[in-house]
């Protein structure tokens, strides 16, 4: 089982020492979330957070995080968690930050995507918020032609571009994961991704999805490939953390990553300070992760 440490609302400055510690705690990668603005007057409202999300939130440059955060660890992964990928409006500009980021620290970027809940977020990139299911599967599909060999060339409904180089690509295999919360985006991690980002659950929740993702994979012929599950877990019916024993029965069921955090959601606050989580950092690692 490995175990990831994800990120919100945490200071710039502050994710590269976090980001160490986690690394010195045995955390194999870490997760920054993205939303590349906030509409102030928005009525929208993350559907998986436990409480209000202020407007004020900071969602850090996943790209220049993944930099910063891969520069600073040893053997560290890292990944959005998760981009938005359809409303950004040029997919060979992503290619490039995945291909840099990967390369520069030797295949430890992984790129995270989801489709996005926040129709003002679109509305203002300019991109139809209707469309973002298809525009972000043949953003995925262009995504790997452009970490292919060259050159390559695409004619689709959203996007096209002639005959192309796109260097440098990466050394090692970038994998896609997708974020999915709902049968039918779950689904369609199973047909498309790498991997399936979840939002926490149950053990019987997640086992029931894992199900549908391997499904689904056997339709498309991907049941011999490398699939990751990264989730979380709810607190138990007590109201307790859950424990090692709740995380080894998430493995028997197909997690292969266990997440941990945003402390925020955790909590059900919003503000957290650095040193409060760097005490719940070392107490997950010492309550789970040390007793594996």
């Amino acid at each position: 089982m490995e175990y990831w440490l994800q990120f919100v609302n945490t200071p710039p400055e502050d994710l590269d020492e976090l980001a160490v510690l986690a690394e010195e705690c045995g955390f194999t990668g870490v997760m920054e979330g993205d939303h590349w603005l906030m509409p102030a007057s928005s009525s929208d409202k993350d559907p998986h957070e436990r409480g209000t999300m202020p407007w004020d939130y900071s969602f850090s440059d996943v790209f220049v995080t993944a930099g910063a955060v891969l520069q600073a660890t040893r053997t560290l992964r890292f990944a959005p968690g998760v981009l938005v990928l359809a409303n950004r409006t040029n997919p060979l500009l992503i290619a490039k930050s995945c291909a840099t980021a990967s390369r520069i620290s030797g295949g430890r970027f992984a790129l995270g995507v989801g489709i996005g809940w926040m129709k003002e977020e679109f509305d203002v990139a300019g991109v139809d918020f209707a469309t973002r299911v298809p525009r972000t599967v043949e953003m995925i599909e262009i995504l790997r032609k452009l970490w292919g060999p060259g050159p390559v060339e695409h004619h689709g409904r959203f996007f096209e571009f002639p005959s192309t180089y796109a260097v440098p690509r990466p050394e090692h295999r970038v994998p896609i994961y997708i974020g999915a919360f709902v049968p039918q985006a779950i689904r369609r991690a199973g047909r498309i991704g790498d991997g399936w980002m979840a939002a926490p659950g149950t053990v019987e929740e997640l086992a029931s999805s894992i199900a549908m993702i391997n499904e689904e994979r056997r339709h498309a012929g991907r049941e011999q490939e490398r699939f990751e599950v990264f989730a979380g877990l709810k607190r138990n019916p007590d109201g307790s953390l859950p424990g090692r024993e709740d995380f080894r029965r998430a493995e028997d069921v197909g997690v292969t990553a266990a997440k941990f955090g945003p402390i925020e959601h955790l909590l059900g606050e919003p503000y957290v300070s650095k040193d409060e989580k760097r005490r719940w950092i070392e107490g997950f690692a010492e309550r789970v992760m040390a007793a594996a």
